[in-house]
């Protein structure tokens, strides 16, 4: 007969049955926390282009509120489904309002569009605004009499009392002369 000794413990299976559930545990947590950084991450890249969409819109609702009427021979604004030309109020490094010409064009590349604007104020600058649009076109309100009139293309000596820039089942409206 064996003798069993009193000394209490654990038998080595128990011990590495232990030793594998808790490995599954760290494991399990690792996951996780790899998980959740990747969701961290993600969403941070989300707020980024929320943030650049709302300062594009920002801006560009500035630069067509102040819209320069100053030329009585020319028109001031010139727009078609592709984009518009104007002349605007735009902010100097310096602090005050200074004349400068501002360009909003739709840049196609095959299926494709971006959405760009230049602001020459003396020197050329280009910003991006959005890219990859699969639909995107600019209207022109000109009348509101009776009925609304929209239209694809504005050159009159009046500029339009707003702009609708379409894209995809989007659209934003900016009012001309802050009359939004």
């Amino acid at each position: 007969m064996t003798q069993r000794s009193d000394v209490a413990g654990f038998t080595l299976i128990e011990v590495m049955v232990a030793l594998m559930i808790g490995g599954m545990a760290v494991a399990g947590a690792a996951a996780l926390l790899a998980a959740l950084g990747n969701r961290a991450e993600a969403i941070e890249r989300a707020g980024i282009g929320v943030d650049q969409d709302a300062n594009a819109e920002r801006l560009l609702r500035g630069l067509v509120a102040n819209l320069d009427l100053s030329s009585d021979s020319a028109p001031s604004f010139v727009g078609d489904a592709n984009g518009a030309r104007f002349q605007a109020w735009c902010e100097m490094p310096a602090g005050w309002l200074g004349h400068c010409t501002v360009r909003l064009s739709l840049e196609r590349r095959g299926d494709l569009a971006s959405l760009r604007l230049q602001v020459d104020d003396p020197r050329p600058s280009v910003i991006e605004l959005r890219r990859d649009l699969r639909e995107a076109r600019f209207r022109y309100l000109i009348s509101v009499d009776d009925v609304l009139t929209w239209t694809d293309r504005s050159s009159h000596l009046v500029p339009p009392l707003a702009v609708a820039l379409i894209v995809e089942r989007d659209t934003l409206l900016l009012g001309v002369w802050g009359s939004e």
